[in-house]
C-alpha cells in the first residue's frame, strides 16, 4: 500500500513536472507572435517558471541583446549550443549576437545552421536576408526574404526589408509595394520609408 502511495504521488509530480514544462514551451513560442511589450512579458515568466531550461536561456540571452550587451548574450548563446545543440533557437541566438556586434558572416553562418536544423523556420531566412542586406548583396537578401515570405506570409518586417532591398537594385515601384504592405501590416516605419524612396 505505501509503495503503490508513493508511485502515485511521484506520478502525480511528474505530470505537473510536465504541465508545467509545457505550459513554458507553449508560452516560448507564443512570445515570437505576439507584440515587443507581450513577448518581454512572456519572457519574463519564462525565465521565473523555468530557471535553467533552454527556453530560459534563449529568454536571458534576448534580453541581454536588446540591452546593449551582446557580449554578455553571446556568452548565453555559447552555452545554449552547447547544452542544447538541437534546439534551433540557440543558433538563432547566436546568430543575433553577431549580429548586433556587426559580425555579418559569423550570423550568417549561425543562419544557415538554423535553416539546416528546421528549413520552415522563416526566421533563419529572413535574419540571413538582413545580413546578405548589410553586406550588400540585395538579391540574395531578397532570395532569403522571399523563402521567409513563403514560410510566413504574416511577418510585416520582411516586406519592408525586401522592399527595401528592391529599391537598392533599381525595382522601385516592386520595392514600394513591399514597404505598402509593410505598413499596411502596421509596420509603421514603412510609411517613412515610403516618403523617402517612393513617388
Amino acid at each position: 500500500m505505501k509503495n503503490l502511495l508513493s508511485t502515485i504521488v511521484l506520478s502525480f509530480i511528474l505530470i505537473l513536472n510536465l504541465c508545467a514544462q509545457s505550459s513554458v514551451e507553449e508560452l516560448f513560442y507564443i512570445s515570437f507572435d505576439v507584440d515587443a511589450e507581450t513577448a518581454k512579458d512572456y519572457r519574463k515568466q519564462i525565465i521565473e517558471k523555468s530557471p535553467g531550461s533552454m527556453y530560459a536561456m534563449y529568454c536571458e540571452g534576448w534580453f541581454k541583446t536588446k540591452s546593449d550587451s551582446a557580449e554578455d548574450a553571446l556568452n548565453i548563446a555559447n552555452k545554449l549550443v552547447e547544452k542544447y545543440p538541437d534546439f534551433v533557437f540557440s543558433y538563432l541566438l547566436r546568430g543575433n549576437c553577431h549580429f548586433y556586434l556587426k559580425d555579418y558572416a559569423k550570423a550568417m553562418q549561425e543562419y544557415n545552421k538554423v535553416i539546416q536544423l528546421d528549413p520552415k523556420e522563416s526566421g533563419g531566412f529572413h535574419n540571413r536576408g538582413v545580413c546578405k542586406y548589410f553586406l550588400e548583396d540585395y538579391r540574395g537578401a531578397i532570395t532569403d526574404y522571399d523563402k521567409a515570405l513563403e514560410l510566413d506570409s504574416n511577418f510585416a518586417k520582411t516586406y519592408y526589408r525586401r522592399g527595401l532591398a528592391k529599391i537598392k537594385i533599381g525595382r522601385i515601384d516592386d520595392g514600394c509595394l513591399d514597404l505598402s504592405k509593410a505598413g499596411e501590416m502596421g509596420f509603421l516605419e514603412a510609411y517613412d520609408e515610403i516618403k523617402k524612396q517612393c513617388r
